[in-house]
């Protein structure tokens, strides 16, 4: 379970079908493009990720708090591009919804699955 503080509470970060469905909308690639960034770790779509992340709690919390708070987190030190790329892995590559298509990708590029089992540790 991987969980990112905002509003001075701590929420689990976790894909619903409104989630998924959110951010395949914002890349013209939709689910593969997305997979692609969040194996990356991409600095730009990682606000998306903890945004959609968030859908689940009902709190309606908007994009821009979440872009805030990163901004914060990483202005302080809290929050490195290790941190981002492995909050993408864990959200979404290896999400229920995400990960039998990631492990087919990884099976056809060896050199990714190498990459993304660094990543893991």
């Amino acid at each position: 379970m991987i969980t990112f503080e905002i509003n001075g509470k701590e929420y689990e970060l976790k894909l619903t079908y409104k989630s998924i469905k959110y951010l395949n909308g914002q890349f013209k690639g939709g689910s593969y493009e997305l997979i692609g960034k969040a194996l990356q770790g991409d600095f730009e779509t990682f606000p998306y990720i903890v945004h959609a992340g968030l859908f689940h709690t009902d709190e309606n919390i908007a994009l821009k708090n979440v872009e805030e708070r990163i901004e914060n987190l990483i202005n302080n030190g809290e929050l490195s591009l290790e941190d981002i790329a492995i909050i993408c892995d864990k959200v979404v590559t290896q999400s229920f919804f995400y990960k039998a298509t990631v492990e087919k990708l990884m099976k056809n590029n060896p050199e990714m699955k190498k990459s993304l089992e660094q990543l893991r540790g």
